[in-house]
């Protein structure tokens, strides 16, 4: 009888434990981080994730639930330097999820691309070779830019349905596959009901009892109806606040605005032309739309009759390791931007740091921080070894901050 009461008592208080760390778990905010284009230029292939790794060592301290990536993991697949930093930052403690969206760069390939690539790395090596011969170096400098705006033209070309294949490719192949299996059962949950040429997705985080929905596009697929029926589908099938990643931001003052939404024919414009229409109605319910591709930090906004910023924002984080850009040479009045205003443009290696919370009164509240280090393109850009010293989580500057609020309606 004593043995039975003993082992009662137990399994009460073992009940109570889990009562407790339950409710614990459930009353806690929701914390995550978005950052993107880690990837490097040509000319840095051989260290191209140094900076990354800066930033990743920074993310990790920050100790977020899980992590929004924004796509270009790469220059030219060094898909093994990407993932080396992620298993050594997001997987060594505490393992982190990354959540990741296929950028362009994920999609440079080819028997083509591969000889021009090679062509203008053999260049490079030439040019930064010891010589005095300034002719010689004018010729070399020449012939890179020929190279390179031939391998623009074929990247451009090629075709979507190709484009569509590479990027589930990518994602299976060169992402859940190459990682640990007990780290990535999350990616296989969020693909278990995907097609075969399926690189888009969405997954749910709860808090206080309330469901967010998080969507995963592929914005190198404009034409695609499979991804966007999909996309409508999963508006429809969800009443609930929803958060969008995507790698091409559809509105930017910076140099790809100027480049490629001043272009109709651009994937990056005809991919605002045909979601931005629903990103932007008020009855789906998006708060936040994260992109990247743009090597700096934006935040896009309209503003309502009481002044203040109106559902949804967007957010342009592309300050991963890339080398930083500023605004490019336009009138950025001629780039369609749908009544929103830009807050400028930030030239800083960055990522964005988002606390949720979900109030007593039915109030979602996003608390949105972007932290980093801000660069004066024109003085250049730090070395590798100065950055890794810089960047750290005590010396990180605030770029922005601002919050959102969201109440569900009554339908």
């Amino acid at each position: 009888m004593w043995k039975k009461r003993k082992i009662f008592a137990l399994i009460i208080n073992v009940s109570v434990v889990f009562l407790f760390l339950s409710q614990s778990l459930c009353a806690g905010g929701l914390h995550f981080i978005a950052y993107g284009d880690t990837r490097r230029e040509i000319n840095t292939t051989e260290k191209p994730q140094v900076k990354h790794n800066a930033i990743a060592k920074v993310i990790s301290e920050m100790s977020p639930d899980f992590i929004l990536f924004t796509g270009d993991m790469v220059y030219y697949n060094e898909f093994e330097k990407f993932l080396e930093v992620i298993n050594k930052n997001f997987l060594a403690d505490k393992a982190l999820p990354v959540y990741p969206v296929i950028g362009n760069h994920e999609l440079i390939f080819g028997e083509r691309v591969d000889k021009l690539i090679r062509a203008i790395r053999k260049n490079i090596d030439l040019l930064n070779m010891p010589q005095e011969d300034a002719v010689f170096a004018t010729s070399i400098n020449s012939d890179i830019r020929s190279l390179q705006n031939i391998y623009y033209m074929e990247v451009d070309s090629i075709d979507e349905t190709e484009l569509k294949k590479r990027s589930r490719h990518v994602l299976i192949k060169e992402f859940k596959e190459k990682l640990p299996p007990t780290y990535s059962a999350y990616m296989e949950d969020v693909l278990k009901n995907s097609t075969e040429g399926q690189s888009w997705y969405s997954f749910i985080k709860e808090i206080n009892g309330l469901e967010i929905k998080y969507i995963a596009l592929n914005s190198s697929l404009p034409g695609d109806d499979e991804q966007f029926r999909w996309f409508i589908d999963e508006l429809r099938q969800f009443n609930g606040p929803k958060i969008i990643f995507e790698h091409y931001p559809p509105y930017s003052t910076g140099f790809h605005g100027c480049n490629d939404l001043l272009r109709k024919d651009s994937k990056a414009s005809r991919f605002r032309d045909r979601y931005t229409k629903v990103y932007n109605d008020p009855l789906n319910d998006i708060l936040l739309i994260i992109c990247g591709h743009e090597h700096n930090y934006q935040r896009i906004y309209r503003i309502g009759k009481a002044g203040r910023m109106q559902l949804p924002v967007y957010i342009i984080s592309g300050g991963g390791g890339a080398e930083i850009a500023g605004p490019c040479d336009c009138d950025v009045t001629q780039i369609p931007f749908d009544d929103f205003v830009s807050s400028g443009i930030t030239t800083a290696y960055n990522f964005v740091d988002i606390s949720v919370d979900y109030t007593n009164d039915g109030t979602l509240v996003l608390d949105c921080k972007v932290l980093g280090l801000r660069c004066d393109v024109s003085e250049g850009l730090p070395t590798d070894d100065i950055f890794e010293k810089q960047f750290v989580k005590d010396r990180l500057e605030l770029i922005d901050n601002f919050t959102l609020n969201w109440q569900e309606k009554c339908r």
